[in-house]
């Protein structure tokens, strides 16, 4: 049975969601135990000396109005340990789009400051994969927040202005997101880390490279640049857009200079202001998607970080979530001073 028909199955079928649960996993910890010595884990280069000083300039490209935050709060799930609520509020400023922020936190039931993460999600949107994450972290004592995607797909961006404006609003709107928690009681000021896959990951970059607050950052099945990826991935739509162009007159060359020089808000040229020593790459060593030359160029620009190849490609690697979920766990908690 195929994982998605497995998860559907889960889902629908109320009366065997525990049994199905337990076989779905038992699936998952089997390849698991199979997969694990295909895995090549590196620790962060030795020699790596620290990232550079964000600029003035950099540092005023993504800043924003400062106003108090009136957010609409809804309670849409409750575990054991903890709640579930969508939280809702408006940017400050739009440079992609009008709609509000929109979050999924999962926030602790006891009493205290906790550790929060920013999860980002893949190019589809929430989904299994970035839930299990959440919901894994928040099992083990943290806050988590699902950042939504603006609702846009990416094959409707038209020009490489609007690539930059898509990119620089998810700056724009998680650093408002994490003006929102570091005013929680619940949340550790000190204590935020950031995971982002695919999509998600290279979002996870830029933020990381902008956003001081941020002290560890995840960064799965991702790379630079963003020009890089747009020409060389095989992902069905953005292969059928770039078609598009071609046929149009405009060659992959000039796609390429377009928007190696027009997206500034791109990973590999935000790379230096990442610290190298708080970084936690997944590569997928047959990734078509964003191919792992892509995944080698941003660890080589961040400083040769922490990174883990998984013997896989970008969707088969589903296979490792759980060895994910642990190491990120792991991760966090070493970069946070948690025991």
């Amino acid at each position: 049975m195929l994982v998605s028909e497995l998860k559907k199955k889960v889902s629908t079928e109320s009366k065997d969601h525990t049994r199905l649960k337990v076989v779905f996993e038992a699936i998952l910890a089997s390849c698991l135990i199979m997969l694990f010595p295909s895995c090549a884990h590196y620790k962060c280069d030795p020699a790596y000396v620290g990232p550079k000083k964000r600029s003035k300039e950099v540092l005023g490209y993504y800043s924003y109005p400062k106003q108090t935050i009136e957010a609409k709060v809804e309670k849409i799930d409750e575990k054991k340990w903890f709640v579930v609520k969508r939280v809702q509020f408006p940017s400050t400023l739009n440079v992609f789009g009008t709609e509000n922020i929109k979050v999924d936190y999962y926030v602790q039931k006891k009493q205290g400051k906790f550790p929060t993460v920013l999860v980002l999600p893949i190019a589809g949107g929430i989904d299994f994969l970035v839930e299990s994450f959440a919901n894994y972290f928040a099992s083990h004592g943290f806050n988590c927040a699902i950042v939504h995607n603006r609702e846009v797909e990416l094959k409707g961006i038209s020009s490489a202005e609007e690539a930059e404006n898509y990119f620089r609003q998810a700056v724009l709107d998680n650093r408002q997101v994490l003006d929102y928690l570091v005013q929680r009681k619940e949340v550790d000021e000190n204590k935020l880390g950031c995971l982002g896959l695919s999509l998600g990951g290279i979002k996870a970059g830029i933020v990381s490279a902008v956003d001081e607050r941020l002290k560890c950052t995840v960064i799965g099945l991702a790379g630079g640049s963003i020009a890089d990826i747009a020409i060389s991935s095989q992902e069905r739509d953005i292969k059928n857009y770039v078609r598009e162009l071609i046929e149009m007159g405009i060659s992959s060359e000039i796609v390429h200079a377009e928007l190696s020089e027009r997206v500034e808000t791109d990973p590999l040229k935000l790379a230096e202001y990442m610290d190298a020593r708080n970084v936690l790459m997944y590569i997928a060593m047959f990734d078509r998607v964003i191919p792992r030359e892509c995944g080698d160029r941003l660890w080589k620009a961040i400083g040769k970080p922490e990174v883990v190849y998984l013997f896989s490609g970008h969707f088969s690697s589903i296979i490792y979530l759980p060895y994910a979920e642990v190491e990120s766990l792991r991760f966090f908690k070493e970069k946070l001073s948690m025991k």
